[in-house]
């Protein structure tokens, strides 16, 4: 349905879109002239040359070529913050987001071309009015406050210039993009239809047949050279690289750090305050409605009663009332830290007129500050000052092991030398595997194996920094990716063979079993010859997966009228499913229902969307779209993207 409408979007309904734009806007009294196609097409046939940073010329605007990489770098930081995942350069030419990027500035400048065009223009008096309105820069009277105003600009890195030219191109888009939203004047009839469609319910009966190697033949050596010639990545061997790592990290260097006895006297006074704790109590707290019913509590604890006989009375447990190992700073009420503080242990308080409550206070036990003496901390001191050293040495290692490599010494003498672990890692994969298929990733941290694979044989490499450490590598083999021999993968491919037509075996079990359905033999007969136990699955829903229908198998469900019959192949490669429909609920759609609301704002939202790209689309297409194709390659190596489809 939605793919339908997305085709009309791009075709026809967009250029009549785009027909529109000059009509509506005279209709606004803001529209003054226009370019013909034929204009713009002589105005890009005029074009000579690019400038030595020009990416793209859209119309009358140029997309420099910093500017493209500063907004795929803010691109990749704001996907790597949201994945968690570190982003490369390379990955976003993998993924295709250099293109996403290029397009949309395309798209925006497209879209500016056009509002040029038209003369379309923002009135001063609507960008101010905005600017007041908006709740970011008012004080707490709900006034217009410059100060506050300018401190967010400053915290965007923007000025007054740059945020109404934002403002005014964002009006600029929204005019025009408005055209193309909210044209969608769908009959209830449909979105009854569509409501219906995904709210549909079925009751299914099944069961499940299986194949085994006893039901396939044996393949043949023409078969297995079939499937080795038709299916070549699958026995295609990944690239291996073998790599020399040195490794220094601060934690390992630590342990032979030498701490002198002034040094540690030393590294005593200047953190003998992390070492400091703070007084703690035990405080046990009654609160009272009324300071006369307090005076009352207090009263017959001093005549010798228990302060938790009384927490009992007003049905507290003893967790409710215990406030264990507080500091002072922990009470919210000011008076009642002050007063719970001024206690000797065992002691009770006179009633205490709190911010919040009227209280009773009782000490029930009393831990004093304490500041150890060095002795008592000498073991996890040492170990603190000794990381602390070793992290200083890091960067005086770091300065000699470049040096080292400086002057071309073997990485061995280096890690020697310097008391470096050295290591030689691989062949490896880029997945972490040897060529026996065996992990072997935990010799080697995930950024370093990805720096291997970005480097190559011979290459003087940057030191990889991890934590309070470095690692330094270097690729000494590179085994191209290549096709396995025949000989080499042959279980491999006769298993393969195997399974496929296990899979077709189960399948065509499957649909023998239903000819005999469709002939009129009984559902639950033809799975009792078959030593099946039939099961039913009730109110399955087309877009809902459970753990007994996977996604094949819903589709088949509902691919079949009711008391139709279906089959599936199993998950497991081995199995087949066999399916009835016995029962088909469709959801009642009222004239006006949420249902029918939710449907209506679902497809307005998706139509809107394929409307404003087709827009957008056209509007490329009509002031044209020029793409230096040198400097594109140059910066992503990838071909010039075709950005007006």
């Amino acid at each position: 349905m939605m793919g339908t409408m997305r085709n009309l979007a791009n075709s026809w309904v967009a250029k009549l879109l785009l027909g529109l734009l000059a009509f509506a806007f005279v209709g606004w009294g803001v529209f003054t002239s226009t370019s013909s196609t034929g204009g713009v097409a002589e105005y890009i046939l005029s074009l000579t040359g690019w400038g030595p940073k020009d990416l793209a010329k859209v119309g009358s605007i140029t997309i420099n070529g910093d500017e493209y990489s500063r907004s795929l770098q803010n691109r990749i930081k704001q996907l790597a913050q949201q994945t968690g995942q570190p982003l490369t350069v390379d990955d976003a030419h993998k993924f295709g987001l250099d293109t996403q990027v290029l397009d949309g500035m395309v798209s925006q400048a497209a879209i500016e071309t056009t509002a040029k065009k038209l003369n379309l223009a923002v009135g001063q008096n609507v960008l101010l009015g905005e600017v007041a309105r908006e709740k970011a820069f008012q004080n707490s009277a709900g006034q217009f406050d410059a100060t506050a105003f300018q401190r967010v600009l400053e915290n965007n890195q923007m000025n007054e210039a740059m945020y109404f030219a934002m403002q005014t191109r964002q009006h600029m888009q929204a005019a025009i993009l408005d055209l193309a939203s909210g044209q969608n004047a769908l009959p209830k009839v449909l979105l009854g239809a569509l409501t219906q469609y995904s709210g549909e319910t079925r009751d299914v009966k099944y069961f499940d047949v299986t194949a085994t190697d006893a039901d396939v033949a044996k393949p043949s050596d023409d078969d297995l050279k079939k499937q080795y010639d038709a299916h070549p990545a699958a026995y295609t061997a990944p690239e291996y690289r073998t790599a020399a790592t040195m490794t220094v990290d601060a934690a390992a260097l630590a342990a032979s750090v030498q701490i002198s006895p002034e040094e540690l006297q030393a590294g005593y006074d200047s953190h003998k305050q992390q070492f400091f704790t703070l007084e703690k109590r035990t405080i046990i707290q009654l609160t009272f409605p009324s300071m006369d019913e307090a005076k009352k509590a207090k009263d017959r604890i001093a005549a010798g009663e228990d302060i938790m006989k009384i927490a009992a009375e007003l049905k507290l447990k003893d967790t409710d009332v215990t406030l264990p190992d507080k500091i002072k700073e922990d009470f919210i009420d000011q008076k009642i830290g002050e007063a719970a503080f001024a206690l000797k242990e065992g002691d009770v308080s006179d009633p205490v007129q709190g911010q919040l409550a009227i209280a009773l206070i009782k000490a029930a036990k009393v831990t004093p500050a304490k500041q150890p003496t060095l002795d008592e901390v000498k073991a996890p001191l040492t170990q603190q000052l000794q990381l602390e050293k070793a992290k200083a040495q890091i960067q005086d290692l770091y300065n000699n092991v470049e040096d080292a490599r400086a002057a071309t010494t073997k990485f061995e003498d280096i890690a020697q030398k310097f008391g470096l672990t050295f290591t030689v890692v691989g062949p490896v994969s880029a997945a972490g595997q040897d060529p026996a298929g065996k992990d072997i990733s935990a010799s080697v941290k995930p950024d370093v194996l990805k720096a291997i694979f970005a480097s190559d044989v011979g290459v003087e490499n940057d030191a990889v920094n991890q934590g309070d450490g470095y690692v330094w590598y270097e690729v000494r083999a590179v085994t191209p990716s290549a096709l396995k021999p025949i000989d080499q993968v042959k279980d491999q491919v006769t298993q393969d063979v195997v399974n496929e037509r296990i899979s077709v075996a189960a399948l065509d079990k499957a649909k023998k079993l239903i000819d005999q359905m469709k002939a009129g033999k009984a559902f639950d007969d033809v799975a009792k010859d078959v030593s099946a136990l039939p099961k039913i699955t009730p109110n399955l829903k087309r877009d809902q997966q459970t753990p007994e229908f996977d996604a094949p198998a819903l589709a088949a469900a509902f691919s079949v009228p009711d008391q139709g019959f279906a089959t599936s192949p199993g998950g497991d490669g081995k199995s087949a499913r066999v399916m009835q429909v016995i029962q088909i609920t469709a959801p009642a759609v009222m004239a006006a229902s949420p249902e029918l609301d939710q449907m209506k704002k679902q497809v307005d939202g998706s139509f809107d969307s394929d409307m404003q790209q087709g827009l957008i689309t056209a509007l490329k297409k009509n002031v044209g779209v020029k793409i230096n194709a040198d400097l594109w390659r140059q910066d992503t190596g990838g071909d010039v993207p075709v950005l007006t489809e």
